[in-house]
């Protein structure tokens, strides 16, 4: 009979899972914060691409990268069938749409701040109702410090198009919540859900996305169409779901809550890229996320 290992490698192997975990989570929220950015350039004022071709390019690639992940996968029990559903619709071609679209009316900054701000809000409600899972007092107090910093930094909309844009961000921020609640109890793998999700968006968003006469790719500059493919076909698409969902699995409920520094990445790099600088109650908001993403993964 093997003896039990002593608690030290156990509490070793359990901080190993955290730091693994957390370092998989800002990978993650990183490619998403300049996302945000990316996009918002490529469908704001002046921009040639809309909404539909960036949706286009981030599943298009993804799925064929992807493609023989999906056909290794095998039979799928009905509970991995019904998982895929719930993270095509989260996290697949119906979320970037929502995104994507909402940023042709909303800053970057704002964007980021209304969508990955309320994830980890939405996520903890559906985990408390759908998994029985009660986050600590800790976690509590960090998710109201991301909620105040969301607002603050969302600021009052100004116009009929700026709450549709607003009204985009948190219908999206809900698909993603509900996606990440059911990944969280699903026994599909982190590389097989991120397959599922783009070949599925592939096949189920390009057909109509060409019949409709939607694309505006031959319009668009090499130099621009060149860093949409890669950002939005590669690093959105594949890097950044493989991270989070990979996070996921090694840290459960703490990861959502990363989802809320992607407003802060987002309004750091619109300052050189867009040349959007941040007033001082968007300072003091991206400081109360940062506070309350700690808080939130410590508790």
């Amino acid at each position: 009979m093997k003896p039990f290992p002593p608690p030290a490698v156990s509490e070793a192997a359990e901080r190993g899972r955290l730091v693994a975990g957390v370092a998989w989570a800002l990978l993650a929220v990183t490619i998403w914060g300049g996302w945000f950015v990316v996009t918002r350039r490529a469908v704001g004022a002046g921009g040639v691409l809309g909404p539909a071709d960036l949706v286009a390019l981030r599943f298009g690639i993804g799925g064929i990268v992807l493609a023989p992940v999906l056909l290794r996968l095998g039979h799928l029990t009905r509970a991995q069938r019904v998982d895929a559903v719930w993270l095509v619709v989260g996290q697949g071609a119906p979320f970037a749409l929502l995104i994507s679209t909402g940023l042709r009316f909303v800053h970057a900054g704002h964007g980021a701040a209304l969508t990955p701000g309320t994830m980890p809000l939405l996520a903890a409600l559906f985990g408390m109702v759908f998994l029985r899972d009660r986050p600590g007092r800790v976690a509590l107090a960090g998710l109201v410090l991301i909620l105040a910093g969301a607002v603050t930094l969302a600021g009052a909309f100004q116009n009929a198009e700026e709450l549709f844009g607003y009204a985009m961000f948190l219908s999206a921020a809900t698909l993603w919540a509900i996606g990440t609640v059911r990944m969280r109890r699903s026994t599909l793998r982190p590389i097989e859900a991120t397959a599922l999700i783009c070949c599925a968006s592939f096949v189920l968003y390009l057909p109509p996305y060409f019949a409709l006469g939607l694309s505006k790719l031959a319009e668009a500059p090499a130099a621009e169409l060149v860093l949409q493919l890669v950002y939005q076909g590669v690093l959105a698409s594949i890097v950044a779901l493989l991270a989070f969902n990979r996070s996921l699995a090694l840290i459960g409920r703490r990861t959502p809550a990363f989802t809320a520094l992607v407003p802060v990445i987002a309004t750091l790099l619109a300052i050189p890229v867009l040349g959007e600088i941040p007033s001082l109650p968007t300072a003091l908001a991206v400081a109360a996320i940062a506070c309350g993403v700690l808080l939130t993964t410590r508790g």
